[in-house]
């Protein structure tokens, strides 16, 4: 007879436990962390809520029409003006953004800009200008774009910096 009431038991306590056990709620499409039908992001886009735009900063440049990878890049405000610096290995910038980080487009002073190749600095700005096309005061970024060209006193060549870009920079 205890085979019996043993057999009988089990199964009540196995019964009595799987109805105790907790079910998850299932989470909406927008919320569960998943990339599903309908959305352009995760839990975001298409049937959800419109997704975060990404901004990934970036600074491009071409000097003597060569593109050139740029390992540092940062952009800051002290004593009173914007400036823009950029270095690699071989090449640094400075790019002067005057003093009043307005949108607009302007003549890039001497002042404040210069660039280097090897060690070797090009002082003497000309035909320069930089445009700032978008500054976000509350998250801190600024965007925009620059030419110039770097000569030294006494020297033939120089550095035509053209096609510089510069995007979501945090200062």
């Amino acid at each position: 007879m205890t085979k019996h009431v043993i057999f009988l038991v089990f199964p009540a306590i196995l019964l009595i436990f799987s109805a105790c056990k907790e079910e998850k709620p299932v989470k909406a499409p927008c919320e569960n962390g998943f990339l599903d039908a309908g959305e352009t992001g995760v839990d975001c886009g298409g049937n959800c809520p419109p997704c975060v735009p990404v901004e990934i900063p970036l600074l491009y440049v071409e000097c003597n029409g060569i593109p050139i990878s740029m390992t540092s890049k940062s952009l800051s405000f002290a004593g009173g003006n914007w400036s823009l610096l950029m270095a690699n290995d071989s090449l640094s910038f400075q790019i002067a953004l005057g003093n009043t980080g307005i949108v607009g487009t302007y003549p890039l002073t001497s002042a404040g800009s210069y660039a280097a190749k090897n060690g070797v600095y090009y002082l003497n700005s000309a035909n320069g200008s930089y445009s700032i096309s978008a500054h976000d005061t509350t998250n801190n970024k600024m965007s925009g774009f620059f030419q110039a060209d770097f000569s030294r006193t006494g020297f033939s060549d120089t550095l035509h910096v053209r096609n510089g870009q510069f995007e979501f920079l945090s200062y």
